[in-house]
Formats: C-alpha cells, structure tokens, sequence
C-alpha cells in the first residue's frame, strides 16, 4: 500500500472515532422508571362465560395516574381466530353481557384489555382465551312482536319449567342477536324437535328452522323440502312419534326428520287437512296417528300411519246412524279447534257455518278386536256451547288430554268447561287486569310429553301457560292448576315474566 493511500485510511479511522466519541451515551434510559400503568397477569388463563350472561371481570391495576389520564376498552373477536373485534365495554372493570353464539370445543374468542395513557397515547394491553358456552337450555321459547310486522324469540328457564334448575333467566330477543335481524312475519306456532335439536316455526307465509345449540336460522321454506311446490301457506306443525308434520294449503306432510333432514312430498290424497287435528302419538298402542274434519266434504277423516311400513291412506267415515252423530255426514261445519281428551279420545270443536254456534264432538279411540281387524273410532258425544259464558268472543282453546276439561279465554277472561257428565258446566277461572289483553293460552306440556321420555318435570299438564299485552308490554304468567278435575287455578301463586313484546306463540324447548 503505498502513502497515498495509508495517509487516507488514517485520516478516515480518525473520523469514525471523533464521531463515535460525540455521541450521548443512552443505554441507560430503560433503566430509568416510566409512569404508567401496571396490570397483574397472576392467575391468568382460559375464560369462560354462558352466552347471554354477563361477563365479570376486575383486573388488579396498578397505577400511579388519576382516571382523569386514562381510557379503557375491553374488545372481542367476532369469530374465533379473526381480527375483526367489537367493543364490549369502556369501563374500568367489565361487566357486560356476551351474545356471541357457543364456541366449539378447542375454539376460543380472544378478549383484550386496553388501557391508553391520554398525556402521551401510550397503551397498555392484556388479552385472556375465552370459551361461550350454551346458556339456552330446557324452558319456554316466546315468539314475540314489537311492530306487528316481525317477530323476535326470546327464552325463558325456570324451575316451573326447567328440569334440576334453580334461579330463574330470562333471554330477551336472542334470535335477532345471533342473526343480525328479524324473522320476517308474525310467528302463529312452534314446535321444538328433541330428535334434531331443532326449533320449527311458522307465519303465514314462512315455515323455518333454528338450531337451539345457538339459535341460528338452520333453514326456511324451500331449504327444509326435497322438492316443494306452490307459494308457501304453513297451517300447522307438530310432532307425532318419530316424524314431524307440516300441514299447508290443505296438504299433510310427515317425515322422520332425524334421518330425512327436510320434508319429502305430501300425502297423497283426496282430503282437505285443517289446521286443527287430533294427533295420538301412543308408541304402544298406536291405531290411528291423526283425525280430523274435513270443511270441503262435510265428514271425519282418520289416518292409520304415517311411517312406510303402515297405512298412510286416509280413510273416510263411514256414514252411521243412532249414534250421538254421523261423523260421516256432518255438512257446513267448520273446525275450531282439536285434540285428544281423557283415555285418548277424540275431540274436535267445530263451528256450525249458519247458525255461529259451537259444539264439542267426542270420538271413541279406535282398537283391534280379537280377530285383529281395526275398529275405528266411534262417536260418543255431543256438546253444546250455546249456553258458555263469553263463547262468541273467545280466541284460543286448550283440550285437556288428561281429564274431560276444556279451556278457553277471550281477550279478557278464562273459562272451563267441565264435560265428564250430561250436561256440560261453564265457570269462570280468571279475569286479565285491566288494560291487558289474553293473547295465548296453553297447556303446560314439555315438548315430547308423554310418549318418548320418562324423565319428565312434574308441572306438565298441571299449570297453564298465558300471555297477555298492555299495548306496550307482553307478559307470561306460569298459572298453577289448583284441581285437575274443576280446572280450578291456584291464582295467588301465578309466576309472572315482563319485559316482552306482544306475545303470538309459546311452546317448550329441551
């Protein structure tokens, strides 16, 4: 190397150093306290809150700053393993309701604290795993309006109605949490599925499925057919041994939906199906599944089966006389209501189209004689309602399967009807407060009672379920049975649940 260039590389050695040895020493400004805030991470690990519930949490901070200087926000993922969050609160310490639908197993929501220094934006962050599980368990599912236009679920669990459960918890409006929206319509009927875990509602022109596990929208309409046909005009639904029934525009549908997944075609036949039919879901001794009374052709209608291996052909009375009536002749009549009564028989509430007067008509349960050939039901009784107080006004009517009882309320009272003798007996039962209105009445009866399962509460079949409306507020009453026999309600023990739209449509989940 020759001068030149040695004279250069001394000349740079000695540049670097004089910069290097101007240069203020800071290594030791991490050494140096920031003010801040501190949270305690001791005892951290997995949450886990009941969906619908409050999560609590009170972190351990510690700060030397006022509250003046900090902001709080507690946010949540959407999803598990996503990014996109929501506020849950912006308070100290959380106490907030969590409506995310249950995580699956091994699935988490990520919850995060932040604490932002306002003075100069710095933020302290902790964030914990949390698990949401299923708070929407056995109870009562209320279908309910707050504009006469859509229609929200909203849950109910209590010990009147809730199997090995203490406490009482009541869900407002959980359908439109978890799915962002409304049903469209006012809901007329549920019906739960415990095969399927699967809730079944109709309006007039929708027939849909929510899963219960989190109460999403599983399907509607032509998602739950194989191959459906004409608009959409649901009349009933109901269960009945394995298959579940849809009835719309006349036509019957039924199916093993545990297995099927959706409903297959209708029934082939030549009768008109009503809303109102008499369903006998007796495993044991099942001879006819459904009798009805068809409008068109002026005569009863009973149905054998309705699984492949049976008769699923409907069959007509036969006319008879010197019986109580011709179930096979019984012109301008029109149904009001059906069911079965006491030791299974038949009972079908039909309006006569001329004179506007009702009648109770009682059928016999069919049997198998000694040679085995079935003997189908036969007619036992008629009864008058002429005389039943506040009968031209009533809305809704419960068939007591359990004892020859009959419920029916107006907008304003309960009545009974008792009808174990000749002539039957009206009495008063209950009279609504004034400026509230009845809009549903039923009996308290768990979902597959009394056929699948013998682990039953003791309250079935023992309290009315009743709703009623102020114009601004629905309600549930829980109106114990005091007498089975006299229908006589236990008034000073009713359990009542606020807080509800109108109220068009109860039924029980398990």
């Amino acid at each position: 190397m020759n001068y030149r260039n040695l004279t250069r590389l001394f000349l740079f050695i000695v540049g670097i150093t004089s910069i290097i040895a101007c240069k203020k020493d800071l290594s030791t400004l991490d050494l140096n306290p920031i003010d801040g805030a501190k949270i305690d991470t001791t005892g951290n690990g997995i949450l886990s809150v009941f969906q619908f519930e409050n999560l609590v949490l009170t972190p351990k901070l510690t700060t030397n700053l006022s509250d003046e200087d900090l902001t709080y926000e507690w946010r949540i993922n959407l999803l598990p393993n996503d990014t996109t969050t929501t506020v849950l609160s912006t308070a100290k310490n959380l106490d907030a309701e969590v409506s995310l639908p249950p995580t699956k197993s091994g699935s988490y929501h990520q919850l995060a604290y932040r604490i932002t220094d306002k003075r100069n934006g710095l933020k302290y962050i902790m964030s914990w795993q949390l698990t949401i599980r299923n708070g929407i368990g056995e109870g009562l599912v209320i279908a309910e309006t707050s504009d006469g236009i859509n229609a929200d679920l909203s849950h109910i669990m209590h010990p009147l109605v809730t199997r090995d459960f203490t406490g009482e918890r009541v869900r407002h409006n959980i359908y439109s949490s978890i799915n962002g929206g409304k049903i469209s319509g006012i809901v007329k009927q549920m019906h739960f599925n415990p095969l399927i875990t699967g809730l079944f509602g109709i309006t007039n022109a929708e027939v849909f499925k929510v899963n219960t596990v989190d109460y999403k929208l599983a399907g509607k309409n032509e998602e739950l057919f194989f191959n459906h046909v004409g608009a959409f005009a649901p009349q009933s639904i109901a269960a009945v041994n394995q298959s579940f029934v849809y009835i719309e525009n006349g036509k019957f549908y039924s199916n093993y939906l545990e297995v099927a997944k959706k409903w297959g075609v209708a029934f082939d036949s030549k009768f008109n199906v009503p809303a109102q039919v008499a369903l006998d879901g007796n495993v044991n001794d099942l001879v006819t599944v459904m009798n009805f009374y068809d409008e068109i052709k002026g005569q009863f209608v009973y149905l054998s089966s309705v699984q492949s291996f049976g008769d699923r052909a409907m069959h007509a009375y036969p006319s008879v006389s010197g019986k109580a009536f011709d179930p096979g002749n019984l012109p301008n009549k029109a149904n009001v209501a059906a069911g079965l009564g006491q030791d299974r028989e038949l009972l079908h509430l039909l309006k006569d189209k001329t004179s506007g007067k009702l009648a109770l008509y009682v059928l016999n349960k069919s049997f198998y004689d000694n040679s085995d050939i079935l003997v189908i039901p036969s007619p036992k009784a008629v009864y008058d309602l002429s005389a039943a107080p506040g009968i031209n006004e009533a809305i809704k009517f419960v068939l007591y399967d359990e004892q020859r009882v009959m419920y029916y309320a107006t907008t304003s009272k309960i009545y009974v009807m008792l009808f174990g003798g000749g002539t039957p007996i009206f009495e008063e039962r209950y009279t609504a407060p004034v400026g509230e209105q009845i809009t549903t009445l039923q009996m308290f009866q768990q979902c597959d009672y009394p056929f699948f399962s013998g682990d039953y509460i003791a309250t079935n079949n023992k309290q009315l379920i009743v709703s009623t409306y102020t114009g601004t507020e629905g309600k549930v009453h829980i109106m114990p049975i005091k007498s089975v026999g006299s229908g006589t309600l236990d008034l000073p023990n009713v359990k009542t649940f606020t807080g509800f739209g109108k109220i068009t449509a109860i039924t029980t989940q398990k």
